[in-house]
């Protein structure tokens, strides 16, 4: 086994690696393509503890935990104004309330305007964890929040399988794991973030500064749009249900709605899985049944 992650290219971009490092000196940047991914900034420094190795899921085949599930429901929020302004039915939001209630902190994701991209960060209030409400569609940014991470606390950690494997080897290799509820969920797999930028910043001609995106918004309805039969009549029979695939980025006065349905092109490549990460083609073990079985 390597002594250090130096090596690794075009892997999942989780930044456990960066995060556990004792010495610094593993950063976690975009590369050519737009993806994240691990580079030692200072070699001399590395002592060779393995320990970016050892956390890193995509240097393992297998998954961190391998068990059948407990149990399996199908539930959402009761409350309205939560179902709304998430992306399916609140339960991840409803687990975060809980969970806070419990004097856990939570890890989530929310978009940071500042940089145009998601990232990780901590809240300990149910008003710091709106922000967590609602799917991102762009890959997080996890390294500052994942080096804030007392492993005395207790904690929600949600994030994208990989995200959430790596993580586990992690309090699994610091014996922690009873301080720890993960959460992670079905990932259609991560975009490039050269893609995302060249369309936020097509965007901001018509908005200006981009101050909030909601990538499954739910403002002008739960749905897409409905497919017409080849005569243009809609009957009940014909109706097929897009998902709400409807992207809205507001700036302080105007804003963008664009809809899948209606040929918007982030929501076209990232469908069609035409900008996806090579991992998630290439080396994703989270699909299919192995994912549904842990």
């Amino acid at each position: 086994m390597n002594s250090n992650i130096a090596k690794i290219k075009s892997c999942y971009g989780c930044g456990v690696c960066a995060a556990v490092c004792p010495h610094r000196i593993i950063d976690i940047r975009l590369n050519s393509e737009g993806y994240y991914e691990p580079r030692v900034m200072d070699a001399d420094s590395c002592t060779g503890c393995g320990l970016c190795v050892s956390v890193c899921s995509y240097s393992h085949d297998g998954m961190a935990q391998r068990q059948s599930p407990k149990e399996c429901y199908a539930a959402w929020s009761e409350d309205e104004e939560i179902r709304k302004s998430c992306s399916s039915g609140g339960v991840g939001y409803e687990l975060v309330r809980t969970l806070l209630s419990e004097e856990y902190k939570v890890a989530g994701v929310r978009y940071d305007a500042e940089t145009n991209r998601a990232v990780h960060y901590i809240a300990d209030t149910e008003e710091k964890a709106k922000a967590t409400m609602g799917s991102k569609y762009i890959q997080s940014y996890t390294v500052d929040a994942f080096r804030q991470i007392d492993r005395k606390q207790k904690y929600l950690v949600t994030g994208t399988p990989c995200q959430i494997d790596s993580f586990r080897r992690y309090i699994q290799k610091f014996r922690c794991e009873e301080n720890f509820v993960l959460m992670d969920f079905f990932c259609h797999g991560v975009p490039s973030m050269n893609l995302w930028k060249k369309y936020s910043k097509e965007a901001e001609k018509t908005t200006g500064e981009i101050v909030e995106v909601s990538w499954r918004n739910k403002t002008f309805g739960w749905h897409d749009s409905w497919d017409m039969n080849i005569h243009g009549k809609r009957r009940e029979e014909d109706v097929n249900w897009h998902d709400s695939y409807n992207l809205l980025i507001t700036e302080k006065k105007s804003f963008v709605s664009s809809r899948w349905s209606q040929g918007d092109l982030f929501f076209k490549m990232f469908l069609s899985n035409s900008c996806l990460g090579k991992a998630c083609y290439a080396k994703c073990k989270f699909k299919g049944k192995p994912h549904r079985q842990i």
